[in-house]
């Protein structure tokens, strides 16, 4: 599997990690675990999404699942990215925002600052 998930506050916080060479394929399939997640929580909730163990992507596969229900789920409040660089996050803001009609995301450049923007959630 090229992903990992996992609460890191049981319907609050869920932990996103991508993980070694990512295709627009990986990517969907990720996005169709969190989007069951999602499905599941009784209240909107804050993912932490980990890209900093990707190992390989094509830059086109960052925007292939332009309009996936993830993007725009109800129950996504607020995604807080780590590891994205400039051109990753600029083609990813601009894929939840056509998507989503609004931006509900945050970048970051480690864990411990994604942990410490979503301190009180986490709390």
């Amino acid at each position: 599997m090229a992903h990992e998930i996992r609460w890191m506050k049981e319907n609050r916080v869920l932990y996103v990690s991508y993980q070694g060479h990512q295709t627009s394929d990986a990517i969907k399939a990720c996005l169709d675990d969190m989007a069951a997640y999602l499905d599941a929580v009784p209240n909107p909730i804050a993912m932490i999404i980990n890209w900093r163990e990707v190992t390989d992507y094509d830059i086109k596969d960052l925007r292939a699942n332009m309009g996936h229900r993830t993007y725009s789920h109800p129950m996504a409040a607020r995604g807080v990215l780590v590891g994205f660089n400039p051109l990753e996050a600029m083609l990813n803001e601009t894929t939840v925002i056509n998507t989503r009609g609004s931006k509900n995301t945050q970048y970051v450049s480690t864990i411990e600052e994604a942990e410490e923007y979503l301190e009180a959630m986490l709390a």
